[in-house]
């Protein structure tokens, strides 16, 4: 049977050219037949709205009675009319629901295989469950679209192998057995098998002759079988055209025999060989291809017949840079500076031209990042693929609600989901935000982590009442009004009443979580009467989720919330198509058969345009050989095609990025072969790339002038400068006195971490607390039990942390290992003691050019020997610091303590020689306890001295008025971080300094 087949080039405009043809008669030959007889079947939606406009503009009419122009895959029960079955179509299961379903087969596999240790994973973790689905789902769509029989999967797997093939095959059977029969007992089919069914009852009404009037398919490459026999039955139709993207009619029969799935004419290679077509008996529709396609079908040549390059290239130097006109490739540094470089190229085209200039790319990072680039020039792109729901309106408030239930509340997940815009309780924003910060403030930080939300109202009033006796509550702890706490509290209890009721751990239907997070959200967020887009969108999503709950597992909350945030993930939310406009944004799929006068392919790095090829976790090669899958590479033949049709266009620029996430990019292999070409026929590299915009990019944000800031220096009036210190705010003085200016000058105190994050400081507290509380109460125990007796205080002090891993996995098995080897020194330490102190206070007063100055100290331990010498000892449970930053005054703490103890600086202590300063380390490391002891190499009344002189001269020179207060003047601590550093803007005079 005769087939009418046609071929538009690639350079040439596929949609402007078949509209023409339309025009004119194709393919029946009569112009006269009313257009709204014609049918044209394009690959999307998008290439059918741009056809109609086409049409329109060819037509040159102000209205005009369109032809039916549908997407090929959207065939229904209207357009085949009288022609479906007796019996109907079974309506096809959504593909939500169908993941719902294969994951309830899932679970209940998983309940009936109490041995497996798969099974286990499946029913203890919702992650794993979720994700085997999800792969279970994407291999049946793949066999449902190819037309592969799924009762083939058995055949491919041994049973006499492996115990883990058997539970690959047990988890097979829930696609191949159990859910076809689920599925029959509903009267529903999978959405891609009853795709199929319908595309192919339309051959089938086609094929029979029961279609009136013109019918044209246009675009498509025919990938899937289904789709085939739809085109087939077109193009052998009397008044049916079958019309090809592209095909390459030039390559020699050599090369076209070569042509392999990760070419661009391997689909309608296949097509065509699957008709008994040669390529001699498609027709060409509009004028023929030229030499761009040339020069492309020469570096996309089949690797098998590409190794007469040399020859076939010779003396078309000429050729290949007439070819090249029009084209540019740009090498950027990094993605955004490829992202830069676009959008200059979209400014210049919109201040140089009234034509439309499309951006295609597969990378979704660098086109947010265009969009944000264009915006400078106050320029939108119209983006076709558009953004997940789930990062708008109450979708992404519904996802950090989830969050936080699935965090149990956390400190920072409670703030994340309190700050969200659409979150106030009812309350105007602002003042919504000043509570939650207060809430933040008294009942998140220094504090440790709620054990729930009612315990944090409760925190909350204590430390209200506490707060009056808090020395070192922080100011603006201080500042809250009675009004503002009474807010907070409210606020507190208000998540208590939202929140709790979500962390039922019981199995429910999805719709009844669904029903309570909707009611939290109203709550979180009472609805408007204004309803945006994104939550119209959110709230149909949540309503086919609660009616099809009945194919989704009884789970709780904590595994079923992977199902809806995925159905939130999936949605896009594409905002409307903006007719006319002059710049767009197109993924692969939506760039077929678009028409622009600048084309810009972005992202052109390997792994990402073309994507790795993934056979995915069930099958592997020789297993889809088997059963006639098709190879992954077929994906990015595919892929070669949408560049090959792009790069037709007359003008193209071609971009990559050197490095991409910090690590070297390999640039696509598209772009390697065209520049091999380049190459073989004597263009240099440096001739090969574009280098015009590139340094105009680098520019955008380069200041008109730079004028480095100097470090801070600030020199405030005598006056104002402080004349109490501690002896650790010396040790500041000395190394970093920026932080005493900002801290005793400025007044500023940082707040404390959220609740919940852990550090060094934490650590410190605790084990210096297990030790003060052990050596309070070791007199009254045998020295036997001196070790049990340390282990039971660090319990009692570790006991509120120990359900965070780092704590007990790491924190307290330091903490026994260092409790063996402190009891074992303390014994020698303590020989000849009789008494021993621990959180001694000391203070003392003095004069220095005629100021009054008071020195502090707390020292950790003081031991009093028989002979009433003192020894005073400093816990440090992180680094120490060494003798000579002791001795040379970098590190003053010990020896200022001594000085104290010297002048009768603690109270009710003997006024003894001081034998002794030493620092006790007690991190449990490799040396789980080390102790240095100033005595054993030094004097430590002539060391206390030293220091206490080494005082009174640093502080008559901060008496001076020129003597600045510096950041960070310690050389040896550059790498010290400090809380004020951010104020000081430390890294930029720091950068600078080294010359960076």
């Amino acid at each position: 049977m005769a087939y009418s087949v046609y071929s538009i080039a690639s350079e040439q405009p596929f949609l402007r050219v078949l509209a023409r043809a339309v025009l004119a008669g194709f393919p029946v030959g009569d112009a006269s037949v009313p257009l709204s007889r014609w049918t044209i079947l394009v690959p999307n939606r998008r290439s059918a709205r741009s056809l109609q406009a086409v049409f329109l503009e060819e037509s040159g009419a102000r209205s005009l009675l369109m032809p039916l122009i549908k997407p090929i895959g959207d065939i229904d029960e209207e357009l085949l009319g009288n022609d479906l079955p007796e019996e109907g179509i079974a309506e096809g299961i959504s593909p939500v629901d169908q993941l719902h379903a294969i994951l309830a087969l899932l679970m209940q596999w998983a309940a009936g295989n109490s041995d497996s240790e798969l099974a286990q994973d499946v029913r203890d973790s919702g992650g794993q469950a979720f994700a085997l689905a999800v792969s279970l789902q994407q291999l049946l769509n793949q066999f449902e679209t190819e037309d592969v029989d799924v009762g083939l999967l058995k055949g491919v797997y041994d049973l006499d192998l492996a115990g883990h093939r058997q539970n690959i095959l047990a988890l097979l059977q829930v696609i191949t057995r159990d859910l076809p029969a689920q599925l029959r007992k509903a009267n529903r089919i999978g959405p891609a098998a009853r795709r199929n069914m319908m595309i192919r009852l339309e051959a089938a009404r086609i094929a029979a002759r029961h279609h009136q009037g013109p019918i044209i398919a246009a675009g498509s490459t025919g990938t899937n079988p289904a789709t085939r026999d739809l085109l087939q039955a077109i193009a052998q139709d009397a008044k049916g055209a079958v019309v090809l993207p592209g095909l390459d009619r030039g390559i020699d029969d050599a090369g076209f025999e070569a042509i392999t799935p990760e070419h661009p004419q391997f689909a309608l290679k296949t097509m065509l060989s699957q008709w008994g077509l040669t390529r001699g008996d498609v027709q060409a529709l509009g004028p023929d291809e030229g030499l761009r396609m040339a020069l492309l079908r020469e570096a996309l040549r089949p690797a098998s017949v590409a190794d007469d390059w040399s020859f076939r290239l010779k003396n078309k130097t000429a050729m290949v840079q007439e070819a090249l006109r029009g084209v540019s490739l740009v090498e950027a540094v990094d993605r955004r500076q490829e992202a830069d470089i676009i959008a200059l190229r979209l400014r210049q085209h919109v201040a140089g031209s009234k034509g439309k200039a499309c951006v295609i790319t597969p990378d979704r990072d660098l086109a947010t990042r265009i969009a944000a680039a264009l915006r400078r020039w106050n320029l939108s792109l119209d983006d076709s693929a558009g953004e997940p729901l789930i990062h708008h309106g109450r979708a992404a408030l519904l996802v950090l609600l989830l969050r936080s239930v699935e965090e149990k509340f956390t400190a920072p997940s409670l703030f994340a989901l309190l700050l969200h815009e659409a979150c106030s309780f009812g309350l105007p924003q602002g003042e919504h935000l000043h509570v939650v910060q207060a809430l933040d403030l008294a009942g998140f930080r220094g504090l440790p982590e709620a054990e729930g939300l009612s315990d944090l109202g409760k925190r909350l009033s204590a430390r209200q009442v506490a707060l009056g006796d808090d020395a070192h509550a922080h100011p603006m702890l201080k500042i809250l009004s009675a009004e503002r706490w009474s807010d907070t509290i409210a606020l507190a209890a208000k998540l208590d009443a939202t929140l709790t009721p979500l962390r039922n751990g019981e199995d429910r239907p999805l719709a009844e979580h669904i029903e309570r997070l909707l009611h939290a959200l109203d709550t979180l967020s009472p609805p408007e009467e204004d309803v945006s887009v994104a939550d119209e969108s959110f709230a149909s999503i949540m309503q086919a989720l609660a009616e099809g709950s009945h194919w989704h597992p009884l789970l709780p909350l904590s595994k079923a919330q992977h199902s809806i945030v995925n159905a939130l993930t999936k949605e896009t939310l594409r905002p409307a198509q903006r007719l006319g406009s002059q710049l767009a944004l197109y993924g692969l799929a939506e760039a077929r058969l678009v028409e622009a006068d600048l084309v810009i392919l972005g992202g052109l790095v390997e792994q990402v345009w073309p994507a790795r090829p993934d056979s995915g976790p069930w099958l592997n090669r020789p297993m889809r050989d088997t059963v006639k899958l098709q190879l992954p590479e077929r994906d990015i033949g595919l892929t070669a095609h949408d560049f090959a049709q792009a790069f037709g266009h007359a003008e193209v620029m071609l971009t990559w990025p050197k490095r991409l996430a910090g690590a070297p990019a390999i640039p696509s292999r598209f772009i390697l072969r065209l520049q091999a070409v380049m190459t073989s026929v004597g263009l240099e590299p440096k001739e090969q790339l574009d280098y015009s915009l590139i340094s105009v990019a680098t520019q955008l944000d380069a200041p008109r002038r730079f004028s480095p800031v100097a470090r801070p220096a600030p020199a405030p009036a005598i006056t104002m400068r402080p004349t109490q210190f501690s002896v650790s705010r010396v040790e500041k003085l000395v190394r970093d006195s920026y932080w005493v200016y900002a801290r005793n000058i400025l007044k500023l105190v940082p707040v404390d971490d959220q609740s919940g994050d852990i550090d060094a400081a934490l650590r410190g507290s605790l084990v210096h607390q297990a030790l003060q509380d052990w050596t309070r109460a070791m007199t009254q125990v045998p020295k036997q039990d001196h070790h049990a007796l340390l282990l039971a205080k660090g319990r009692e002090n570790f006991a509120p942390y120990m359900d965070m891993p780092e704590v007990a996995r790491f924190w307290w098995p330091r903490f026994m290992r260092m409790a063996g080897d402190f009891i074992s020194k303390n014994e020698t330490l303590t020989a000849s003691v009789v008494t021993t102190q621990t959180e001694i206070s000391g203070r003392i007063e003095f004069a220095v050019g005629g100021i009054d100055y008071v020195l502090t100290a707390r020292a950790d331990r003081i031991d009093i020997s028989d002979a009433g010498a003192l020894r005073i000892y400093d816990y440090k449970s992180g680094n120490m610091p060494t003798l000579p930053q002791v001795k040379s005054g970098f590190a003053p703490q010990l020896t200022l303590e001594a000085a104290l103890a010297r002048r009768k600086g603690y109270a009710g202590l003997p006024t003894g020689a001081v034998e002794d300063v030493a620092y006790i380390g007690v991190g449990g490391g490799a040396k789980p306890v080390e102790i240095r002891s100033l005595a054993e190499k030094h004097n430590v009344e002539e060391e206390a001295e030293k220091a206490f002189a080494g005082l009174c001269f640093l502080l008559a020179e901060f008496q001076k008025p020129a003597t600045s207060y510096i950041p960070n003047h310690n050389p040896e601590k550059q790498d010290d971080v400090s809380d004020y550093d951010h104020l000081s803007r430390r890294l930029e005079w720091q950068l600078q300094g080294r010359g960076l």
